[in-house]
């Protein structure tokens, strides 16, 4: 057993291929979730330690703090998941990301698995991805009270590609996509990811939803969107791919108004008259990043892309979950 002083995770951030949506408790408890995701080599770095000279408790992020008490952290995420290690002093968390926060990638959650995994390392309490999944899930949901799925906790704790099927009793069951190297780079190759560089709030825009009276109805036809998404990726069928996204998002725009804005439409309109077949805004909407399906004439859709000052991610996808880095 090691000893030891500090422990650096890095946990990737997520992409929806499908069925994003139906892991909401309100509609899974109901009819059961169904969809297909995917880890991306973006990640949270976190980095945990122990203070050997001072009782102090020192988190780094986009700010700074230093405090005597875990009371007076200022952060949810980072205090909660302290408090439920019941860890109270003498103690320090660093975390840094490329991407900006609350853009639809996952981050509370991608946050959230990455300091659980790396406290538990430091202090060789080893679990497996799906429970890692589960405590995960326990803090941001049961404890922090943020409204959302699973599907965040699960990618960032199992990487890869995922097919989630969550049961009515709200158990959820993993399986890695059967996909060889050849389908899977043709699949990466035809996938976009553009910053709308809008920023947006998903607790918001999810419980907006449920009070939506064709939620239901909606989210039917999202799953089986997402069974068919998963049907044309194994197929390497990009174009029907791309036209399942377009619906996709039609539908998902139609269920509130927080999702989508003149803006965002105007945005996605755009991207489609560059040369893509569909897609949409990922995560809960509102803003944040674009991923579109781009069959033939990529070189065209990037250039006009770019041209009309969009950002783009050069992605891979991340085989692994939250993971040590030595």
């Amino acid at each position: 057993m090691r000893n030891n002083k500090h422990i650096y995770v890095r946990s990737p951030y997520r992409i929806s291929l499908g069925g994003g949506g139906t892991d909401l408790p309100f509609y899974a408890s109901k009819k059961g979730g169904f969809l297909i995701t995917a880890a991306i080599d973006e990640f949270i770095s976190i980095s945990v330690a122990k203070r050997f000279l001072d009782k102090k408790i020192f988190l780094q992020y986009s700010e700074n703090e230093m405090v005597d008490s875990l009371d007076q952290v200022s952060h949810d995420l980072l205090r909660e998941v302290l408090k439920y290690f019941k860890i109270r002093e003498s103690f320090q968390v660093a975390t840094f990301s490329t991407m900006p926060s609350y853009t639809g990638l996952g981050a509370s959650s991608t946050l959230i698995v990455g300091l659980i995994k790396a406290i538990r390392e430091l202090y060789n309490k080893h679990i497996s991805p799906i429970k890692l999944a589960e405590e995960a899930y326990y803090i941001e949901r049961e404890i922090l009270g943020l409204s959302g799925g699973f599907q965040d906790q699960y990618i960032a704790a199992l990487g890869g590609i995922q097919i989630l099927n969550i049961s009515k009793n709200l158990k959820v069951k993993a399986k890695s996509l059967n996909i060889n190297k050849e389908k899977l780079e043709n699949l990466q190759n035809n996938l976009f990811i553009l910053y709308s560089g809008i920023e947006r709030y998903s607790e918001k825009i999810i419980e907006s939803q449920e009070k939506e009276l064709n939620i239901f109805q909606a989210y039917d036809q999202i799953k089986a969107i997402g069974k068919s998404s998963v049907e044309y990726i194994l197929a390497g069928d990009f174009g029907n791919l791309g036209r399942s996204m377009d619906h996709h998002w039609e539908v998902k725009r139609s269920i509130t108004k927080t999702i989508s804005n003149s803006a965002i439409d105007r945005m996605y309109i755009e991207l489609k008259s560059f040369g893509s077949l569909g897609g949409k805004i990922i995560g809960a909407g509102g803003g944040g990043f674009f991923l579109m399906v781009v069959e033939k004439n990529k070189n065209e859709f990037i250039s006009k892309a770019k041209e009309a000052n969009y950002k783009f991610i050069d992605f891979n996808f991340e085989s692994r979950g939250a993971h040590i880095v030595e």
